[in-house]
C-alpha cells in the first residue's frame, strides 16, 4: 500500500509518499517539494521562477500537475485542513487546494483532512508548536524518514521554505499511518500516549465525531 501526506501552499507545497508493508510498517519513504532557489533543485525538489508564468493560474497548474503525478499510486491521501483563521491570500489557497482535493476525490483516493493543531499535537505533543519545534522533532525521530540534510535548517519559528513543508507533510503522513494502524487493529488506541489519544478523540462543531469513527472521504 502507498499513502501520502500533503502540506499544500500556493508557493511551496510539501509531499510525502510512504510505501507500507502488510502490517503498515514503512518500507520506503520519499519526499517531494518545490523551491525558488536554483541551488536546491534535485530530482524530487522542483525549481521554478515565478517570472516564467503568465499568470498565477499557470503557476498553480504547474505545481498541481507535479503533485498529482507524485501521488498517483497512493490509495490514501491526507491533507492539512483549511486554517479558517488564516490571513493573506486565503482565497487563492482555497482555489489551489480545492482543485487538488476534487481531483483526488475524482481519481478514487480515500481522503482524510486533519486540523493543523491536531497535526502539531500528534507530532510534537503540543498543538501550538512552531516550525522550530516541528524541525527538532523530525530530526530526533528514529524511524524511516526522508533525507533532507541537503536542505536549509529551520532556525526560526516561521520555518523555511521546502524544509518545513516536507516536515509538515511527513507529520501529516505519519498521522494517517497511525490512524490506519489503529483502525486495522495493529495498534490499540489505549496504548498510545495521552496527546495522541486526544487527537483521535477530539470532537468539535465542524467534526462532531472522532477520527476513528469517521469514514474517509471517497467516491
Amino acid at each position: 500500500m502507498k499513502i501520502a501526506g500533503l502540506d499544500l501552499s500556493i508557493s511551496s507545497s510539501g509531499v510525502i509518499v510512504e510505501d507500507l508493508d502488510e502490517n503498515l510498517n514503512v518500507e520506503d519513504v520519499k519526499c517531494f517539494g518545490f523551491t525558488t532557489k536554483k541551488k536546491l533543485e534535485s530530482d524530487n525538489i522542483i525549481y521554478y521562477n515565478t517570472k516564467n508564468f503568465n499568470s498565477e493560474y499557470e503557476r498553480y497548474m504547474f505545481c498541481i500537475k507535479h503533485i498529482l503525478d507524485w501521488i498517483k499510486d497512493c490509495e490514501y491521501v491526507s491533507v492539512e485542513d483549511y486554517g479558517f483563521a488564516s490571513t493573506g491570500m486565503v482565497f487563492n489557497l482555497a482555489e489551489f487546494e480545492g482543485f487538488i482535493k476534487i481531483s483526488l476525490y475524482n481519481s478514487g483516493k480515500k481522503l482524510r483532512f486533519y486540523a493543523i493543531n491536531s497535526i502539531k499535537k500528534f507530532f510534537t505533543g503540543n498543538g501550538l508548536s512552531d516550525k522550530i519545534s516541528m524541525y527538532q522533532e523530525f530530526t530526533k525521530r528514529d524511524c524511516k524518514k526522508p533525507d533532507i540534510s541537503y536542505l536549509p535548517e529551520c532556525e526560526n519559528g516561521h520555518g523555511v521554505q521546502t524544509t518545513s513543508d516536507i516536515i509538515d507533510a511527513f507529520a501529516i503522513c505519519e498521522f494517517l499511518r497511525k490512524e490506519l494502524r489503529i483502525k486495522n487493529g495493529i495498534e490499540l488506541l489505549k496504548d498510545q500516549n495521552k496527546k495522541i489519544i486526544e487527537c483521535f478523540n477530539t470532537i468539535t462543531k465542524s467534526m462532531p465525531e472522532g477520527l476513528l469513527t469517521k469514514n474517509f472521504i471517497s467516491k
